[in-house]
């Protein structure tokens, strides 16, 4: 009786491991993916689920609760198309020079020279020109592959222009449109795009130091094809009315506070953000501007949905239904990065990414994984 009940448990644990291993397999070729909006840069996942993760959360409750399990959160629901300005932590290092003397590769951000914080042109060739360090041999902390690195660098005397050079091309800021996905009633902070803003060159992420939001308004678009991908043309001026700043850029989006007067005649519902297992496959919506600055819900399908129990922006593949968005844009088009993602009323996530090889279809992030930051 024990040898039979044993062998009972061996073929039901072996069923569940086999269950396991048979999920997931519909995968996207992430070869074929390029990201929503300009100067955006993201990691290719896995679309495999990890097994260890999936036997966790058969066995694991607890640990997929999430900050906001314990209580519900709710958003002024977005769509609208923002212009933004990043100033960015340090000096991003965009070319180096052949005659450069020093450790220092494209795609270094450069944050302190001689232990003194960087955070323009200006800065760097006032300080390389100071009496106290022209011509001087110099201590550079810059940041890495997010790993932080002291190295030394020589400056180079310009005889045309009579003043010392570093020998790089370097970015202090960036600029560019997309879109809001939400903004806290709570606290008025918002989330936008769903992946990082990168420089447009090195393809690093823009570490931001502060900058701001503006109303955008979208003039026109190009409609997305096999193997070209479109883009939203927005126009925003940035000596306009500022609606907020922006303090954060990270692999889920940019993060910063909104105006409460803006808010204040902002004519958006009022939703409740879902927790992860809360999306399912099926039927949803996307809200997003392709002309003017009203945005409006278009008809989409989750496709199917991935178990993660961390943080990434490739939470759902999904797909454009919707007859009039397939008419013009042709489905996601760079610059809708950011568009709230509506599930059963809830905000369930916003959309990421556009399959080059066929625009009516996409990835999205959880909205989970974007409040949590």
């Amino acid at each position: 009786m024990k040898k039979k009940v044993f062998k009972q448990c061996i073929f039901f644990l072996m069923s569940i491991i086999f269950c396991i291993l048979c999920l997931g397999t519909s995968v996207i070729n992430p070869v074929s993916l390029k990201q929503s909006p300009v100067n955006l840069c993201q990691k290719e996942v896995n679309a495999f689920p990890n097994i260890g993760e999936l036997i966790r959360k058969l066995f694991n409750k607890e640990e997929q609760n999430s900050n906001i399990n314990s209580e519900k959160v709710y958003v002024y629901l977005g769509g609208y198309p923002l212009g933004f300005t990043i100033m960015c932590k340090g000096v991003i290092v965009v070319a180096v020079s052949n005659e450069l003397i020093g450790d220092i590769k494209e795609g270094d951000v450069i944050t302190k020279i001689e232990d003194i914080e960087i955070s323009s042109v200006s800065e760097i060739l006032s300080l390389i020109n100071s009496s106290e360090y022209k011509g001087k041999e110099l201590s550079v902390e810059l940041v890495r592959d997010d790993k932080t690195i002291t190295t030394k660098i020589t400056p180079i005397y310009d005889e045309t222009q009579k003043f010392y050079k570093l020998g790089l091309w370097v970015r202090d800021n960036a600029a560019g449109v997309g879109t809001l996905t939400y903004i806290r009633q709570d606290s008025y902070r918002f989330g936008a795009l769903g992946h990082p803003v990168c420089d447009i060159d090195t393809g690093s992420l823009l570490p931001a130091k502060n900058g701001n939001i503006f109303k955008c308004n979208i003039v026109g678009y190009k409609k997305g094809v096999r193997g070209d991908a479109g883009e939203l043309k927005g126009l925003f001026l940035r000596n306009s009315s500022v609606l907020g700043n922006l303090d954060a850029n990270n692999e889920y989006g940019v993060y910063g506070n909104f105006d409460k007067d803006f808010i204040s005649n902002l004519d958006t519902p009022v939703v409740e953000v879902a927790r992860r297992d809360e999306v399912k496959s099926g039927k949803a919506k996307i809200r997003c501007t392709i002309n003017g600055t009203a945005p409006k819900e278009y008809d989409i399908e989750i496709v199917k949905t991935y178990f993660q129990s961390s943080k990434a922006n490739k939470s759902m593949f999904i797909r454009v239904t919707d007859e009039e968005l397939l008419a013009t844009t042709g489905g996601i088009v760079q610059g809708m990065s950011g568009s709230p993602i509506i599930q059963n009323g809830k905000l369930v996530g916003a959309v990421t990414h556009v399959f080059v090889s066929d625009p009516t279809k996409g990835y999205g992030i959880y909205a989970e994984w974007m409040i949590d930051n």
